[in-house]
């Protein structure tokens, strides 16, 4: 696939995560995508191999975090490489405390179309947790 196709996937991705479809998010990614959280002391942070962990890994966002805002949309995409960037918002349920700021993923796809490795970068989370 293209760069233009690797995009639209990533952007009916998004789609997916609004309406609740995380079966549809969990499909887009190949058996043995990698999946990296770079938030530090996040019960969130952390790497998960494939689609069981990745299913875990939202799993875990129910279960830690109220997502008040979610604006992220794919901006730039070369060959298997797609960046999306935007802003979220949300609460940790443990400590009550708010997250706003943006946020960056990275997605690569390998030639069947299927996401291999995603990486999210967040800025605002730090102290959140504790």
């Amino acid at each position: 696939m293209g760069a233009s196709e690797n995009k639209q996937a990533v952007a009916d991705a998004y789609e997916a995560f609004g309406r609740g479809d995380i079966p549809a998010v969990i499909g887009m990614n190949a058996p043995d995508a990698v999946w990296v959280n770079h938030t530090l002391g996040s019960p969130l942070g952390g790497e998960f191999k494939g689609q069981d962990e990745i299913g875990g890994f939202f799993g875990l966002v129910g279960e830690h975090i109220e997502i008040t805002e979610f604006d992220v949309a794919p901006i730039a995409a070369e060959g298997d490489i797609v960046v999306a960037a935007g802003r979220q918002t949300y609460t940790a349920k443990k400590t009550g405390k708010k997250v706003s700021g943006p946020v960056v993923h990275i997605y690569t796809f390998g030639p069947d179309g299927k996401v291999t490795r995603f990486e999210e970068f967040e800025t605002g989370a730090e102290g959140v947790w504790a």
